[in-house]
């Protein structure tokens, strides 16, 4: 049986892109694109639309990551569409990241990791480290394929209050760095040689994102990147990431393993703006996602 990481690699390899389908439903965004139905028949049709487009044309993503907030937003009834969307996902062979950000006290970390892995059947869960190693620990199972992306280091705007605190990592004192790298040590720790860990690491500084992979590089563990954060141009909404850019700032870190995912959401899932013609969506989403595809062949 594979681990997450060798997963990863593997089906980055047979599909031939890094990319990342955010799966983000905006209702007033998929209206125009399916107006006919409930808020959830409207999700539903959306994202199975654009997967039959995608497995019709053969340009399928490595993986996809449907964010269960905007699932939870609308209805119970649309966790169940989130549930059969993995599903669907899934049995075209497309592994599924449910980004949930979880992390709580152990047994109820343990709760969150069921829900994600045994009921919504996703391959991998983002996590919050903040409450330490029991509270990631439920998300780590030995002998299976599953993984879980730890957030590292985000892009959003507050990111710095925490994230970019300095931490004396020994009792010199002139010992010390930024916060996010004692989350990075704590990543590889954790994984130890299991290889089921990745990271969040936004698109949105790409020096940052060298640096960090020059740390794992030189702690020999390199981890997974989940990489949110890039652009579609001419699609509004998107956190300006380049996906060039970012496949270049980990090959100057030295990165060797092509494991990493590349995350865009809005981009590709209303690429129809472009054009507008919101009939075409399924067709627009996926030209975007061939296009950012051949972007990554760097």
């Amino acid at each position: 049986m594979a681990n997450f990481h060798t997963r990863l690699e593997q089906r980055i390899a047979q599909c031939g892109n890094p990319v990342c389908l955010g799966m983000d439903p905006v209702l007033k965004l998929i209206d125009p694109c399916c107006p006919q139905g409930s808020a959830e028949e409207k999700i539903k049709r959306f994202y199975s639309e654009i997967l039959e487009e995608a497995l019709r044309r053969g340009v399928t993503p490595a993986v996809v990551k449907p964010n269960s907030a905007y699932y939870e937003c609308v209805s119970v009834q649309a966790m169940l569409v989130l549930q059969q969307l993995i599903a669907d996902y899934r049995s075209a062979g497309i592994p599924v990241v449910l980004d949930a950000k979880r992390g709580d006290i152990g047994k109820s970390s343990a709760a969150y990791a069921n829900a994600a892995y045994d009921v919504y059947g996703a391959d991998a869960v983002t996590v919050s480290p903040w409450m330490g190693s029991d509270s990631v620990g439920p998300f780590i199972r030995e002998n299976s394929e599953n993984g879980a992306y730890v957030l590292l280091r985000t892009s959003n705007k507050g990111a710095h209050d925490f994230q970019d605190m300095t931490v004396v990592r020994s009792d010199d004192p002139r010992d010390n760095a930024q916060a996010f790298y004692s989350v990075a040590d704590k990543i590889m720790e954790w994984d130890d040689s299991l290889g089921y860990l990745g990271a969040v690491v936004g698109a949105t500084h790409p020096e940052e994102l060298e640096q960090i992979t020059a740390y794992t590089v030189a702690k020999k563990h390199e981890i997974p990147f989940l990489i949110p954060g890039v652009s579609i141009p001419g699609v509004p909404g998107g956190q300006g990431g380049d996906a060039k850019t970012v496949l270049t700032a980990i090959a100057n870190g030295g990165g060797k393993r092509k494991f990493h995912v590349l995350n865009s959401s809005s981009g590709l899932n209303f690429a129809w703006q472009r054009s507008g013609k919101p009939e075409n969506f399924a067709v627009d989403c996926i030209d975007a996602l061939e296009k950012l595809a051949e972007a990554c062949l760097v």
